[in-house]
């Protein structure tokens, strides 16, 4: 099941219980979570500047809870719900 919070804390322990690190986009500077394995073009950053991007620009995180889960969206609103659109279209929901 997917979630939503803007709880930092919360994604922080989200995050760390992958081994997740938060990360910056050089070109974009957008936020996000870099997950092991996963190719990531953006530099480490550390939680405080996360957590103050992430507060100033209005993010929300979604993310899905089931154990062992690494999907993940960081970003505005509009641009979260159009994710989910692609990532659990209407069909595929419980």
């Amino acid at each position: 099941m997917f979630r939503t919070t803007q709880s930092v804390t919360e994604i922080r322990r989200w995050a760390e219980s992958r081994d997740g690190r938060p990360c910056r986009d050089e070109g974009s500077g957008r936020i996000g979570i870099a997950l092991p394995g996963e190719p990531c073009e953006a530099r480490e950053v550390g939680w405080d500047e996360f957590e103050v991007t992430f507060r100033v620009t209005g993010c929300v995180f979604l993310y899905e809870d089931a154990p062992g889960s690494c999907r993940l969206f960081v970003g505005s609103p509009d641009d979260a719900r159009a994710w989910m659109r692609v990532a659990c279209p209407p069909a595929a929901r419980p």
